[in-house]
C-alpha cells in the first residue's frame, strides 16, 4: 500500500490511491465494511499476498505496436481478461449503487457480476445498460427462493450464474460489530421474505436464508 504525504493529486495515478480516496469520502462505518475482513483478517491478508505474487512474464524483442487484450469468458467477449466481481451493497458508496457499476462495465466492455446481496434489483441493473451480466447465487434453505432468483436473472438477460458456497455462516467481522454497522435491505428479496434493516450485532441476513 502506498504511503500518502500531504494532499493527493486530484486524479489518482495508482490503483491503490482509490483506497485512500474512499477512506476520505465514505463514513468510517462503510469504509471499514468494504475494506475489512473477518476475525483477525488472516484470509484477507493471504489473498492480498497471493495477488502480489502474480507477475507478468516479460516478452522481449517482440512487436508491441498493436496490443490486444480482448478475450472471451464463457463465450462472451470482454476487452480484457478482467471482470467485475459480485460484491455487495454498492449503495453504501454511491446512490446509484450497482446500476452505476453496470454502466461502468458496459463503458469498459467488460462483464458485470451482480451480487446476490445487491442494493439494486436484477431488473434495475438489467434495464440500465447493455453490459454482459452474470448473477451470483447462493443456495437458500428455501429452494423456491433460489429457483425464483435464477428465473428472474434468466428473464432479465443474465448470461451465467456464479454459484457461491462459502457462507453457511458469515465470518465475525469485528470492525462492523464495533461500528454497529447497519445492514441495508436485500432488494432482490423484497416481497419474498422479511428484509428489515439489521444491526451487525445480529448479523446480516445471509446466514438465515442460506445453507
Amino acid at each position: 500500500m502506498a504511503v500518502f504525504i500531504g494532499e493527493m493529486a486530484e486524479e489518482p495515478v495508482n490503483v491503490n490511491e482509490f483506497q485512500e480516496l474512499a477512506k476520505r469520502a465514505l463514513p468510517k462505518m462503510y469504509f471499514d465494511f468494504y475494506n475489512g475482513g473477518a476475525e483477525d483478517q488472516y484470509t484477507l491478508k493471504e489473498n492480498m499476498e497471493a495477488f502480489h505474487r502474480i507477475t507478468f512474464r516479460p516478452r522481449i524483442l517482440v512487436d508491441v505496436s498493436r496490443i490486444d487484450m480482448s478475450t472471451t469468458i464463457l463465450g462472451y467477449p470482454t476487452s480484457a481478461p478482467i471482470m467485475i466481481a459480485p460484491t455487495s451493497r454498492h449503495k453504501l458508496a454511491h446512490p446509484e449503487g450497482e446500476v452505476a457499476t453496470a454502466r461502468a462495465a458496459a463503458a469498459c466492455n467488460t462483464i458485470m457480476g451482480l451480487s446476490f446481496s445487491s442494493t439494486c434489483t436484477v431488473e434495475e441493473v438489467a434495464s440500465s445498460c447493455n453490459a454482459v451480466r452474470f448473477f451470483q447465487i447462493y443456495v437458500c434453505k428455501r429452494r423456491d427462493l433460489t429457483a425464483m432468483l435464477v428465473q428472474r436473472a434468466e428473464r432479465n438477460g443474465f448470461k451465467a450464474m456464479i454459484l457461491t458456497v462459502d457462507s453457511p455462516r458469515l465470518g465475525r467481522r469485528e470492525a462492523d460489530i464495533k461500528n454497529r454497522m447497519i445492514s441495508p435491505q436485500l432488494k432482490n428479496f423484497e416481497g419474498l421474505l422479511s428484509t428489515e434493516v439489521a444491526s451487525m450485532s445480529r448479523g446480516f441476513l445471509l446466514p438465515h436464508i442460506c445453507i
